[in-house]
């Protein structure tokens, strides 16, 4: 480095440290260019980051630290480790963003499935009960009561009815139910049957 180049560093040094904007404005061109580079190299794989802003917020850290530097070395130093941090920081937030997004998205398909699937299970216990509705009313009330929860016993007893009735007549419903339901229909019956 040459005297002049040494005064030249450190004439423009004092001016950037007592707040000039020409000054700051040649160490701005004089390193914004490859931080740019810089930064684009390291975020590559995260577009949803602006690597340029990132270096405009370490130009503006390195405007209000100005009277902390003492050569034009440590500046340049100042801003690729700032650069460097701010981006690796982008980094590590844009991984947790996207790891919720990715959760989210689970849930959401979760959640969607088990709304599609409540749907269908809505509308096939609807064509259960319709079915039961158009059943002779022994047999449908012996199914209403099965369907409320009530053990043959228990049928057997309320309706003053012994149980191999009530389980004949249940055998019945379910064989004229088999013929009135759809596929969906005919598997929640032998679920709940």
């Amino acid at each position: 480095m040459t005297l002049q180049n040494v005064i030249e560093e450190r004439a423009l040094l004092k001016e950037f440290q007592s707040g000039d904007r020409i000054a700051f404005e040649r160490i701005f061109r004089l390193y914004n260019t490859s931080l740019i580079f810089f930064a684009t190299r390291l975020m590559a794989s995260f577009e949803q980051v602006d690597p340029q802003e990132i270096v405009m917020d370490v130009f503006l850290k390195l405007h209000d630290k100005r009277t902390d530097f003492t050569t034009l070395s440590s500046i340049k130093a100042f801003l690729y480790i700032s650069v460097k941090n701010s981006c690796l920081n982008a980094i590590e937030k844009e991984k947790v963003r996207l790891r919720r997004f990715d959760t989210y998205i689970l849930d959401f398909d979760e959640a969607e499935q088990n709304v599609l699937s409540k749907i269908i299970q809505a509308e096939v216990l609807q064509e259960l009960y319709a079915a039961i509705e158009l059943l002779p009313e022994p047999y449908r009330i012996v199914m209403q009561k099965i369907i409320d929860g009530k053990s043959a016993k228990e049928i057997s007893q309320e309706l003053d009815i012994p149980v191999s009735t009530v389980n004949t007549q249940k055998s019945r419903a379910i064989s004229l139910l088999k013929n009135n339901l759809s596929g969906a229909g005919i598997a929640l019956l032998l679920l709940y049957f």
